[in-house]
């Protein structure tokens, strides 16, 4: 893995405005389509967005998907009940969506499979209600899987971003394989920089109801048993969003024990070094809680 490989940090500003540009507003182009607007002569493109109270953001995450100008594009929206106005400005998009509910469910993970099973696209992702996709992400790792028949999968690099769209750091990540994700430390895909194929998604059983936070691992671990992945780099593909209220930034130590179950299902191993960093994160993170408790009660 590999920080700010591609685009360092004097170059961030121009990263900043390439992003502000693709989700500030729909283009000429989107804007003109309808759900019903799609070329046959290109693969099927799904891409699912599981939602719950983004409303702050999910309205550049939609712009960036739309915005692809993927010709044969199926987009889904599935809400968990969101009561912080998310559902109204879903249903400014609603011409643009081939599906969108908005219920009540039991987490990310079974709206994603709700997405999923309503899926018809060769190809298939889902991308979550505060991240964005950038440019030409999708065209990208079409035109990758395509040229590739045996992968099931795709992924490029990463750019992690504030509330404001800001980009705080870039990463890429090396060439990934079964023994490197079960047993290297630090390895991992970037889930919103990736597509899979979905005939390889299918047989591989899809995701795992039952995981909140590492559905994603188990899911490429299944993957790589039966089939291979293209890396495109440092190619960054997605703007993953870090920001207080984020899943995965509130509830690290969680998603550390979900890491270590998942790894052990697979592995069967007592420790290893992704276990073992993983519980070594654990204590990191009990060590800054800590400091800060006891930095706010000096104040």
């Amino acid at each position: 893995m590999t920080a700010s490989a591609a685009h360092p940090a004097d170059s961030f500003a121009a990263l900043d405005r390439e992003i502000a540009a693709h989700v500030g507003c729909l283009d000429a182009e989107a804007a003109t389509r309808s759900t019903v607007d799609r070329d046959p002569s290109v693969p099927r493109v799904t891409v699912v967005t599981p939602s719950f109270n983004q409303g702050r953001y999910i309205d550049r995450t939609i712009r960036s998907v739309l915005n692809q100008g993927w010709p044969n594009l199926e987009y889904m929206v599935v809400d968990g009940a969101s009561t912080d106005g998310t559902p109204e400005r879903i249903r400014r998009y609603e011409r643009y969506l081939a599906w969108w509910v908005s219920e009540k469910d039991r987490g990310q993970t079974e709206a994603i499979r709700k997405g999923l099973g309503r899926a018809t696209g060769t190809y298939v992702t889902w991308l979550c209600s505060d991240d964005v996709l950038l440019p030409g992400a999708l065209s990208r790792m079409v035109a990758a899987l395509e040229a590739r028949p045996d992968a099931g999968l795709v992924y490029g690099g990463v750019a992690f971003i504030d509330g404001e769209d800001r980009v705080v750091k870039t990463l890429s990540y090396g060439d990934m394989a079964l023994d490197t994700l079960l047993y290297r430390r630090h390895s991992t895909i970037a889930q919103p920089s990736s597509l899979l194929r979905r005939s390889v998604l299918d047989a591989a059983g899809g995701l795992d109801e039952t995981l909140s936070y590492c559905m994603d691992y188990d899911l490429w671990i299944r993957l790589l048993k039966t089939a291979g992945c293209i890396n495109l780099g440092e190619t960054v593909l997605s703007g993953y969003r870090l920001h207080a209220d984020s899943k995965t930034v509130g509830s690290y130590r969680r998603m550390a024990l979900e890491k270590i179950r998942v790894n052990r299902r697979h592995t069967g191993n007592l420790i290893n070094r992704v276990i073992y960093a993983h519980y070594w994160y654990i204590v990191e993170d009990a060590v800054r809680t800590l400091r800060r408790g006891l930095g706010s009660g000096r104040g």
